[in-house]
């Protein structure tokens, strides 16, 4: 590594800090295709004139904006990703990253001690943090487009009831149910999240053939008699043991000849590669019991719940994860 790349990592921080500012502030709503001056950006968004400037003008130099003499553009990340009113809009997850910042400051204390910087909730302490958190995965699920790839991807021809466990959302299983008429879902989830998945069921022209059921998989049985049980970054939140319990607890909801399909980031045996899933199980040391695992770790969980095999299936390109199937 090069010194240069040492110091773009070091600095890292303040692109990310940048893009949280102007999210938060609306700046992206404020633009259009024939461009605007930072004042009248400024006096849109009820900000500094001159600060806004600035802060257009580092957006520009991340290549997130355009500049044309003294009027600022959008571009098409901004007008697909970073402007509210896009159905593919990745402002509340970015939203919520910028509200996770002040945690990062005690990853040094986290790594002493092995203990989260919070208590690992599933942000469940408030209806705010519930929200937030919930319209977050809903926001990186439609920006990358997970759920409808892997709708479009799966063979789902002979599933005929499916349980969503942990589901959020509902993205997942409101994309299954569109794309399959004979599909008849159920989302397992704590209640404090169902609230708030309500919201998108009822939005979603699928609601009459998806069901909710309220529950948490760390305490509760979960119900029974499906074809598939499908989770969905579930299990990069959970320690080893828990997760080798839910893989029992999913046996057990599963008609002969069931299947479970995992959908999570995966690494190597080294648990170095790919870098995203290794960079990403610090957040999890951050913010949950979890990381991410080897498909060896959880094959061995599987099995040991009883199905009778598990491999794991590579996903379409632009995808980041990869999917653990255990035939039961």
């Amino acid at each position: 590594m090069e010194f240069r790349e040492l110091a773009r990592i070091n600095g890292g921080y303040a692109e990310a800090r940048i893009l949280h500012a102007a999210v938060t502030l609306g700046l992206f709503d404020r633009l259009d295709a024939p461009g605007r001056t930072a004042a009248a950006i400024a006096a849109a968004a009820g900000t500094d004139p001159r600060a806004t400037e600035l802060l257009l003008n580092a957006l520009v130099a991340m290549r997130v904006v355009r500049k044309d003499g003294d009027v600022f553009k959008e571009t098409e990340v901004t007008r697909t990703y970073l402007t509210t009113a896009s159905p593919t809009s990745y402002t509340d997850y970015v939203r919520f990253d910028a509200s996770l910042w002040p945690l990062w400051d005690h990853l040094a204390e986290t790594v002493r001690t092995g203990k989260p910087a919070r208590d690992p909730d599933m942000f469940q302490a408030s209806s705010e943090d519930t929200a937030r958190f919930i319209d977050a995965m809903a926001s990186i699920v439609a920006a990358r487009g997970d759920a409808r790839v892997l709708a479009e991807t799966l063979d789902l021809g002979g599933v005929r009831r499916l349980l969503d466990v942990g589901g959020g959302p509902g993205s997942y299983a409101i994309e299954m149910a569109r794309r399959h008429p004979h599909l008849r879902a159920t989302i397992f989830d704590l209640p404090g999240t169902l609230a708030v998945t309500r919201r998108y069921i009822e939005a979603s022209g699928v609601g009459d053939r998806i069901e909710l059921v309220a529950g948490d998989y760390l305490r509760d049985p979960l119900p029974t008699g499906y074809d598939l049980v499908f989770l969905s970054n579930v299990i990069h939140g959970e320690d080893e043991e828990t997760n080798r319990a839910l893989m029992r607890k999913i046996r057990g909801a599963l008609v002969a000849g069931g299947r479970v399909m995992i959908k999570d980031h995966v690494t190597d045996e080294s648990g170095t590669s790919p870098a995203p899933a290794a960079i990403f199980s610090i957040a999890m040391l951050l913010f949950t019991r979890g990381r991410d695992y080897a498909f060896a770790e959880i094959r061995e969980w599987l099995l040991a719940a009883g199905f009778a095999r598990a491999e794991a299936d590579v996903l379409p390109p632009g995808l980041v994860s990869t999917l653990v199937v255990g035939h039961a």
